[in-house]
């Protein structure tokens, strides 16, 4: 995901900046030969980094975009939000034994849903049950349930 907005830097750009500004107010009180050495220190560095984000732009599969450039010389790749040294991109021929494994969490949010389901379908029986064994147990025919004034009487009782 590319969220750079175009005209401004990126957070670490900004940041790399602000440091190098207060670095620079405090060189004047330094040495001219302190100076000297991190001025070569780094242009070196500077260099190093145009390298190695050069060669990670051109060794990067085109689905991992400006990601890579962040880990430059870093040994490794960006997938979803984790360096992961020697691995491959998502989709891109990886073994099966991966695949699988990448698959279990939705196979067991599946069976899960699948016990959800039996344990309340199990309780519903056993409710059913309850009922029409209280109805067959008891001295009252089913008629008297479906009657209007026995339910008010059942009402009035419970109050």
């Amino acid at each position: 995901m590319n969220t750079r907005v175009p005209g401004r830097a990126p957070i670490e750009d900004e940041v790399g900046m602000l440091l190098a500004a207060r670095l620079n107010e405090s060189l004047p009180s330094l040495g001219a030969d302190i100076g000297e050495r991190l001025r070569f220190a780094r242009e070196r560095a500077v260099a190093r980094a145009r390298v190695a984000r050069a060669q990670a732009f051109a060794a990067a599969p085109a689905w991992q975009g400006a990601a890579s450039l962040g880990l430059a010389g870093a040994g490794g790749t960006w997938s979803a939000g984790l360096m992961m040294p020697g691995r491959s991109a998502p989709g891109s021929g990886g073994s099966w034994w991966a695949k699988l494994v990448s698959a279990l969490p939705l196979v067991i949010l599946a069976l899960g849903f699948v016990a959800i389901q039996d344990t309340l379908l199990e309780r519903q029986i056993q409710a059913a049950a309850e009922v029409d064994a209280a109805l067959l147990a008891d001295d009252l025919p089913p008629q008297a349930y479906s009657d209007p004034g026995f339910a008010e009487f059942l009402r009035r009782q419970e109050r």
